[in-house]
């Protein structure tokens, strides 16, 4: 009489799904990687946008109020210094709310964005 045979081991069948399954996880894996970097990318844009906005209100607070006036859009490097090939475009506007208040508008356009970067800032002129 034969001895039973003891199966031991995996299936092909078993291999088959647990490698399924394992590329199933690194696709979604490499997915959400690619999706992070792009953020990334996005988040850099749009953090120098926010700078470039800053600083000019400050170069804006800094002038005398009774010459502020508002200016068409203007390419900017990442320095917010004048470039015609700059990535960024900013705008100024400028918007008397009374005989001594200033409403000053800088919005500021960054690569693959739709939305602008908005920084506005009241100004008081002293008569």
């Amino acid at each position: 009489m034969k001895a039973p045979r003891r199966d031991s081991g995996f299936t092909l069948v078993s291999v088959l799904v647990a490698l399924a399954i394992l590329a199933i996880g690194l696709l979604a894996l490499a997915r959400a990687q690619a999706s992070i970097v792009a953020s990334q990318g996005n988040v850099a844009n749009r953090t120098t946008a926010l700078t470039i906005a800053r600083d000019y209100a400050e170069v804006l607070r800094s002038r005398s109020p009774w010459t502020l006036v508002s200016e068409a859009p203007a390419r900017v490097d990442a320095r917010g210094t004048p470039d015609a090939n700059g990535a960024y475009t900013r705008t100024t506007n400028v918007t008397v709310l009374s005989t001594n208040l200033l409403q000053v508008q800088v919005l500021v356009t960054y690569p693959r964005s739709a939305t602008p970067i908005d920084i506005v800032t009241l100004i008081y002129r002293s008569s």
